[in-house]
């Protein structure tokens, strides 16, 4: 069996999935165009940052309370991972610690699964850009998507999250047979609700999986299933780089 490390593609990983039918919430045609450009990485950076910026322009003037403060810590994560993706690591730092503290802003107004679904997913990317952040406070991501469950037990990406640790984690934390359980009964109860980035993400996961059970055959499929979504996006590569 072939051994995957926790390293970019463990949260690539994760954040794959993170739409959840969850943008639909967000009622901006700017985070939309935002979004969408994260994704298929056809423009320059200094692009993507002008859209990021416009996208929270919108969002300040067009929402309050809990909801904007939830769609601001959207922006952040994307905009880190954008950063993320091109190696700027200590940069895409900032944005997932704001990330972080509008999510918490969210839950200080009111406590939903949304905003502890997105306080983990931040915490879990800054744990990967900031490795001395990651040793104190990994434990973070399973103990904030627990709490999202609680409170939704449909939360899909809140699931995501548990899988991807069981999946990416070193032994003895790694439970890859619980993880694609989860993964897969996600697919199977709600194929027809997910919308292309969120198959995008379980793909890739489900392809890590593959990869450190050694079925390599299994693992191009996923691959393919995932580029046929996203063919220009370079977080697919990053997968054939960590073995």
């Amino acid at each position: 069996m072939k051994s995957i490390k926790l390293t970019v593609i463990a949260f690539f990983s994760i954040l794959l999935s993170l739409p959840m039918a969850l943008y639909a919430r967000v009622p901006t045609a700017s985070f939309n165009s935002f979004r969408d450009t994260v994704y298929m990485q056809n423009v320059s950076i200094s692009e993507t940052m002008r859209l990021y910026t416009v996208a929270k322009q919108d969002i300040e003037r067009s929402l309050s309370g809990n909801r904007k403060y939830l769609a601001l810590s959207r922006c952040e994560y994307l905009m880190g991972i954008t950063l993320k993706s091109v190696g700027r690591d200590s940069e895409a730092a900032t944005y997932f610690e704001q990330g972080i503290a509008w999510a918490e802003e969210s839950i200080a107004i009111r406590p939903t699964s949304e905003g502890y679904q997105l306080l983990g997913t931040n915490i879990s990317f800054l744990c990967e850009v900031r490795r001395s952040y990651g040793l104190r406070n990994i434990g973070r991501i399973e103990e904030n998507a627990r709490k999202a469950l609680e409170l939704d037990p449909n939360n899909l990406m809140a699931m995501h999250l548990i899988a991807s640790k069981y999946i990416v984690s070193p032994w003895p934390v790694a439970n890859l047979q619980r993880g694609v359980a989860i993964l897969e009964d996600i697919l199977r109860q709600n194929y027809l609700a997910l919308d292309k980035e969120d198959l995008f993400g379980l793909y890739l996961l489900l392809e890590v999986a593959c990869l450190k059970q050694g079925n390599n055959q299994q693992a191009q499929i996923w691959r393919e299933l995932a580029a046929a979504i996203y063919p220009g996006n370079n977080f697919i590569n990053l997968l054939m780089r960590v073995r």
